[in-house]
């Protein structure tokens, strides 16, 4: 079930594999640009970004915890590869940096891996 109420910093926790495709399809169908933050809930820069997220931003932004999902990425081009099979999903690749950012762009991929161009994609100071 995909949670509707955003807690008070304006994002959505994703709880499991099922969850986050249902989320991940639908923000491409309806094409919305979508935030997926992918953290490890025990790496202190994680927390710090999860904290930090802005209140009443103006984005769609998801947390994606490794130990809830570890298979995100698949899922991810897996939905990105469903809605349009043309489009390339090589650089959806776990990334052994946590966290790490992937933003889709109507069908658009793309990976935000560095902690600064996190922060700068989030608006955080």
């Amino acid at each position: 079930m995909i949670e509707t109420i955003l807690p008070p910093n304006d994002y959505l926790r994703v709880r499991n594999s099922k969850q986050l495709e249902s989320i991940v399809k639908r923000n491409i169908d309806e094409k919305i640009v979508a935030h997926y933050l992918v953290v490890n809930q025990w790496d202190p820069v994680s927390v710090h970004f999860v904290d930090n997220i802005p209140i009443e931003s103006q984005k769609n932004i998801y947390v994606v915890d490794i130990f809830d999902i570890p298979n995100a990425m698949d899922t991810f081009r897996y939905c990105v590869k469903a809605n349009k099979e043309t489009i390339s999903t090589t650089n959806l690749t776990f990334s052994a940096q946590l966290p790490v950012m992937v933003v889709i762009h109507k069908t658009f991929p793309r990976v935000v891996e560095s902690n600064g161009a996190i922060e700068s994609e989030l608006k955080i100071s």
